[in-house]
């Protein structure tokens, strides 16, 4: 009989905290804040800016750039050695050899 009678005071406890409820109400512009957001005409640089801030766009942007960046890199570390070679070619075909003053006997004061 207990449990009986515990059940119907918690049935009378939530049927009496109902007793003040009101509906939810939004705004009362609401409507023409979302009427005019659906109306705003979107240019193409807005349109871009908006695809360009969300989230996955931006990181896989960042992960492009660091990419390029990565192979610009390693594709430069070959380079020195082909000028190097033209160095050393252009320095035999001219006979490129350092020059001293000294070597050349001017005087010195």
């Amino acid at each position: 009989m207990t449990n009986k009678n515990q059940v119907q005071d918690q049935v009378a406890k939530a049927m009496s905290s109902l007793d003040g409820i009101q509906p939810a109400t939004a705004n009362p512009h609401l409507y023409t804040r979302i009427k005019a957001k659906l109306e705003q005409e979107k240019s193409s640089w807005g349109w871009l800016a908006a695809f360009l801030s969300r989230p996955i766009v931006a990181v896989a942007l960042v992960a492009t750039v660091i990419l390029i960046n990565i192979l610009t890199i390693t594709a430069n570390r070959s380079v020195p050695e082909e000028t190097t070679d033209q160095l050393v070619s252009l320095a035999q075909d001219y006979s490129f050899q350092p020059s001293n003053i000294l070597e050349n006997g001017f005087n010195q004061p």
